[in-house]
């Protein structure tokens, strides 16, 4: 909170500045920066390869396949609050990560080609308060965004680099404060009834899917009023409210902010569980979609037309029944507005695991078409407000393969077997998956006209043994084209390899290693692609929990990213250090570049920008 308000207080008096009258102010022979902020377009604060969580391989559920875990809504009416201590008694927690970054451009102003004028510095300041009891919580989520070295006085005139919000009111022009999420909960013995902001998903996020994806730095809430009755074996979920993007970005550079447009989500669920092994479930979303951002923000506008879309969707859930845990839903898509491109959809989605001796099997199955119509007025502000199952290893996921993710025509499959072996510390757990897909599509993303044939083969391998720990990747991905009009236009090839490797050296010290590669293969296209091979690798020498010195490096010849090396032009590399002072504190420093690029993650999908700078953080929890 301090330094949110610093952080403000910092902005007005940089705002001041700034804002000296050019008519008096000394006209200088080359431009002078005015101690004021600004960004760009969103890269991440997701290092290029940092190293990876043991779940960022394929795993037994599937990494990617659900956006949601399980079939019951994600806690409409359970906003999280931030970590801390317990509020079993009574009392606040909360909260606050502050991040400081430098960025280097590599534009320049002419004839100042020497100089950096247009480097940048910005500040984002990002609070999280709860408090209450068991009974009652209030959660607060507030931003603060500012940006230095964003104006410069040349000639006598004051020149605005880059804008940090268009349609947004402040009282600064290089500084913002939002507060971002507001929630009450009250919890009774028969459910929970939430007022504010809250996550809604109902059964595996086909009708609606409303949620926080830190991956990609996407934070959707729904606020209105939702609540969840415990009626014996039934639980009825009921929700109404609008949908509330994140406005200000942690993890990617804030610039042109503007209003969303905010949507109206009516919906409910019913979920009745304990039918011998069986649960059902049965729910349905109601849509009414704003076309523009209203100024006034005024909630209940979104409620002020006819319905555009809706959804009526249904559960299976059979535990054990044959052997198998089985899960079925299928959902169809009404489409009642005249500017939405169909009429209406469906989605089937199927997963069957079993647990036989040593071997874990999950088969998945889906077919989809027209789903992806329901995002057409979210999309623009960066979200999606449905996202069901992908069944696609998220991690390699490129330009091409993200029209598949996003097929409004797609049927497919995937079936995968693990093997575990040893016990406790020691185990050692290969796997196979295999992937299919027909995607009919041939717009929208697609960068060719015809109907593709997907196969995707991974295998891999996760091992430990007391604290050393490997996981291991490899693929090969083919998207054939099939012919039209007797035109052969080939096919995309995509060959990957990622891993993960933890080794104690000695004491406290241990390194970890996360290399990554990939080598992507065009087939025909209209406007001819180049192939391209991807390359990451990060190094991290931590010395036990305190202390972690971390070395990134990052090469591709991809010519669709849009960002440039600092070590060549296809070349990046950084170095991080980070420090835990104590539990509840973690501080960093990151200095160097890495590459844009598209990351998926939940059915989800990105275009992030590159960085190349400078970047502070600290983050603690009270």
């Amino acid at each position: 909170m301090i330094g949110l308000l610093a952080g403000l207080w910092l902005c007005r008096f940089a705002t001041a500045a700034a804002g000296d009258d050019p008519a008096t102010t000394p006209t200088p022979t080359a431009p002078t920066a005015v101690d004021a902020p600004a960004p760009l377009p969103p890269p991440a604060e997701v290092a290029p390869a940092a190293p990876l969580a043991a779940d960022d391989g394929l795993d037994p559920l599937g990494v990617g396949a659900d956006p949601v875990a399980g079939d019951t809504s994600i806690g409409p009416s359970e906003f999280p609050g931030p970590s801390g201590p317990s509020l079993a008694g009574g009392g606040v927690s909360g909260t606050e990560d502050l991040r400081v970054r430098y960025y280097h451009t590599d534009d320049k102003l002419t004839d100042f080609e020497d100089r950096n004028i247009l480097d940048y510095v910005e500040a984002v300041d990002r609070v999280d308060i709860t408090g209450g009891n068991q009974r009652f919580t209030v959660s607060l989520s507030g931003d603060a965004v500012g940006l230095w070295g964003n104006r410069y006085i040349l000639d006598g005139e004051l020149h605005h680099e880059r804008d940090l919000y268009t349609d947004i009111s402040s009282p600064w022009d290089d500084a913002l404060f939002q507060l971002e999420k507001v929630t009450a909960v009250l919890r009774s013995d028969v459910g929970v009834l939430t007022i504010g902001d809250s996550y809604a998903a109902f059964g595996r996020g086909i009708a609606v899917n409303l949620n926080k994806n830190t991956d990609i730095d996407i934070d959707t809430s729904l606020r209105g009023v939702s609540g969840v009755g415990h009626f014996g074996r039934v639980d009825v979920t009921v929700l109404t409210g609008v949908t509330n993007p994140q406005q200000i970005a942690l993890e990617n550079p804030n610039v042109g902010l503007h209003l969303g447009r905010q949507h109206a989500v009516t919906g409910a669920q019913a979920n009745v569980f304990g039918l011998g092994p069986v649960n059902l479930g049965a729910h349905g979303v109601m849509y009414q979609f704003a076309r523009e951002a209203d100024p006034t923000q005024n909630a209940l506008l979104a409620y002020d037309s006819a319905p555009d879309a809706a959804v009526a969707g249904a559960t299976v859930e059979a535990l054990g029944v044959g052997g198998i845990d089985w899960f079925l839903e299928g959902d169809y898509f009404d489409y009642m507005a005249a500017d939405l491109p169909a009429d209406n959809g469906y989605e089937l989605y199927l997963s069957a695991a079993a647990y036989p001796g040593l071997l874990t099997v999950l088969v998945e199955a889906k077919r989809q078409e027209n789903t992806e119509v329901l995002n057409t007025f979210a999309t623009p502000d960066n979200y999606e407000i449905a996202a069901g199952p992908t069944l696609e290893y998220e991690r390699v996921i490129t330009e091409d393969s993200s029209a598949a993710v996003n097929s409004n025509d797609l049927s497919g499959g995937r079936a995968r077997v693990d093997l575990r072996l040893g016990k406790g510390t020691d185990t050692l757990t290969p796997y196979i998956s295999e992937a299919g897909f027909y995607d009919a599509e041939i717009g929208g993303l697609h960068f060719n006209a015809s109907p593709e044939a997907i196969s995707h083969t991974v295998a891999g391998v996760t091992w430990s043994h007391g604290e050393a720990h490997l996981l291991l990747n490899a693929g090969f991905r083919v998207d054939r084209r099939l012919p039209e009009g007797g035109t052969d236009y080939g096919a995309d090839r995509l060959e990957h390899i990622d891993a993960a490797l933890t080794v104690p050296i000695a004491g406290p010290v241990s390194v970890e290693l996360a290399p990554a590669a990939q080598a992507f293969h065009w087939g025909v296209n209209p406007q001819q692609q180049s192939d391209y091979v991807d390359f990451s690798g990060t190094i991290a020498i931590k010395i036990g929990s305190p202390w972690a010195f971390i070395f990134y490096n990052d090469y591709s010849s991809n010519p669709l990213v849009r960002s440039t090396g600092n070590l060549g032009e296809d070349l990046y590399g950084a170095g991080e250090i980070q420090w835990k002072p104590t539990s509840s504190m973690t501080l960093k420093a990151f200095y160097g570049a890495y590459r844009a690029g598209i990351r998926c993650a939940g059915g989800q999908c990105r275009s992030l920008p590159g960085f190349n700078g400078a970047r502070i953080s600290a983050t603690a929890s009270f």
